[in-house]
């Protein structure tokens, strides 16, 4: 009889051990999966990108952040070349699924364009957007011509003054 006992009790020891395991390792999955989700996460919500925005001026792909990134003075390439963009853009067509903020000071020009907003049906063309080289004056715009845009779109305002970089990459996005 205590043969039996012995062996249960070995039997139940290594049941138990088994559910152990079994439950460790459950765990770990669980937590090797969030580790891997909220790497994933943050890695999308970076702003700190390692290669320069892509600009296709084709009006099919979404260019916002792209044209965003030039107005605000930042190294954005073509994406049918590879080539830096430069300081003037013309004849070109951008959709667009945000606003696009033009902070004067930069030193750029953009003309003979078309930036559509489908969603709601918004069409900015024309002749130029100017920015000027002074970050005090806002930028000028020269023939332009808005549908479906609102009382408040297309004018000056103050912003906020821009992140400081080091080497082209903002500051925060800095590692040591």
């Amino acid at each position: 009889m205590g043969g039996k006992r012995k062996s249960l009790a070995v039997a139940e020891g290594a049941r138990l051990s088994r559910r152990h395991v079994h439950m460790t390792l459950a765990a770990i999955a669980v937590v090797a999966s969030l580790l891997v989700l909220s790497a994933a996460r943050a890695q999308e919500q970076s702003k700190c990108a390692a290669a320069p925005h892509v600009l296709w001026g084709d009006g099919e792909h979404d260019d916002t952040a792209a044209l965003n990134a030039w107005f605000r003075g930042e190294v954005v390439v073509w994406a049918e070349t590879g080539v830096a963009v430069g300081t003037a853009i013309a004849d070109h067509t951008f959709r667009l699924s945000s606003p696009v903020y033009v902070p004067g000071g930069t030193g750029l020009r953009l003309e003979h364009f078309r930036m559509i907003w489908p969603w709601n049906n918004e069409v900015v063309s024309g002749g130029a957007i100017v920015t000027g080289n002074d970050p005090a004056k806002g930028a000028r715009t020269e023939g332009i011509k808005m549908v479906g845009a609102g009382p408040d779109e297309g004018v000056n305002y103050t912003a906020p003054p821009p992140e400081p970089r080091e080497h082209g990459i903002p500051r925060h996005c800095l590692t040591s």
